[in-house]
This record gives C-alpha cells, sequence and structure tokens, in this order.
C-alpha cells in the first residue's frame, strides 16, 4: 500500500505541486486584492472626513477675515492713525447678524476641528457674547465709537484664530486620525478670564457702559 502511494506520488508530483501552487497564489491573490479594496475603502472614507474638517477649518478663517475688516470713520485717533472701527460694528444690526452667523455657522461644524481651533474659536464666540452684553443698551449710531475702543481686540483675536487654524494645515492635514473628542474644547476658566480681562473691551468697560446714556 505505501509503495503504490509512494509510486502514485512519483508518477503525479508535477501535477500535485502545480495544484499547490495555483492553490496558494489563487489565496495570495485573493488576500492582496481584499487588502487593496479595503486601503481603498479607508482612503475614500477619509477622503470625505477630510473634506468635512477643511470645510469646518476653512469656516472659522473666513470668521477671522471678516474680524479683522476695517472702516475708516474719518480723522485721526490719539495714535495720529486714521479713525477705524471693525465693519461688523457698522451698526447694531450688522453686529448681531453677523455675530449669530460667526457663533453657529463655524460652531456647527466644530466636531471635525483640530482641538486647537475648537478652543481659539470658543473663546471668540465667548468674548463675542460679553460685547453683545455690553452693547445691549448702545443706540446703533454709537456702535462705531465702541468699534474703535475694541477695534485692536478684533485684530488680535483675528490673528490668534488664524493662527492656530493654520496650525491644522501646516501639521494636522495628512495626518489619518481625528482629534480626541474627549479633548476638552475651551481654554481652563482662568485662562479664559486673564485673557478676558486683558481686552480692550474690559479694560475700557466703563467707558462703552457711558456710550448708553
Amino acid at each position: 500500500m505505501a509503495t503504490s502511494l509512494g509510486q502514485f506520488l512519483e508518477q503525479h508530483a508535477s501535477a500535485a505541486f502545480g495544484l499547490l501552487g495555483a492553490v496558494g497564489g489563487g489565496l495570495l491573490s485573493a488576500s492582496a486584492s481584499w487588502l487593496l479594496r479595503k486601503r481603498e475603502y479607508d482612503l475614500q472614507l477619509w477622503g470625505k472626513l477630510l473634506d468635512r474638517r477643511l470645510q469646518a477649518h476653512e469656516r472659522v478663517i473666513q470668521v477671522a477675515l471678516e474680524m479683522r475688516i476695517m472702516i475708516p470713520l474719518g480723522g485721526a485717533d490719539g495714535e495720529g492713525g486714521v479713525r477705524r472701527a471693525p465693519r461688523v460694528l457698522s451698526s447694531k444690526q450688522i453686529f448681531e447678524e453677523w455675530s449669530q452667523q460667526a457663533i453657529a455657522e463655524p460652531g456647527s461644524g466644530s466636531t471635525w476641528l483640530s482641538t486647537a481651533a475648537k478652543r481659539e474659536l470658543n473663546f471668540v464666540q465667548d468674548y463675542l457674547v460679553t460685547l453683545y452684553m455690553y452693547l445691549a443698551k448702545v443706540p446703533t449710531e454709537r456702535y462705531t465709537e465702541v468699534g474703535m475702543i475694541v477695534r485692536q481686540d478684533f485684530i488680535d483675536l483675528s490673528s490668534a484664530l488664524e493662527r492656530q487654524t493654520f496650525s491644522f494645515f501646516e501639521n494636522d492635514i495628512r495626518r489619518l486620525k481625528l482629534n480626541d473628542l474627549h479633548d476638552w474644547h475651551k481654554y481652563p476658566r482662568d485662562e479664559t478670564d486673564r485673557r478676558l480681562n486683558a481686552t480692550r473691551l474690559l479694560q475700557n468697560a466703563q467707558d462703552i457702559l457711558k456710550l448708553s446714556n
């Protein structure tokens, strides 16, 4: 029996090895095909996620650019420069419409923002809410006066927001990994308070309140 089996293997060795090779090649080909399809699916999925992240960061940059646009008011300020105010503080209606949009639109995509951009955006939104409170009784025709007082705040906030957002494009855009959603989305309370207290808005709060009269 053993002799017959041995003779059979000798006579059909090439066919047996050929069959094994075909089976092995088929398995390798199937495995390689599955890995390629999985890789292609992963890249397509990441491409969709990346599009959302790009759109979210672009909306934040748009807010930063809008904060930086100034309108001339004529004459010179106390430092010898042209009297200017943020365009979004041209009137009560313009500010309220813009601030609602600046808070709502980027906030709707905050899930896709980098942690740094998300924290800076939240600080800007805290600032705008605080400013809104001080403007509550200021007549619309005096909004540009408030604008002159807080003009440097808008420039500084815009620059910080833009800087934190651009860091995503410089450092994180090629990383196939999302930010940890458990990361706290705001700066620590003491840091937020410190930065708010350092703004022209709070340092000149009494002057703004006088414009309500």
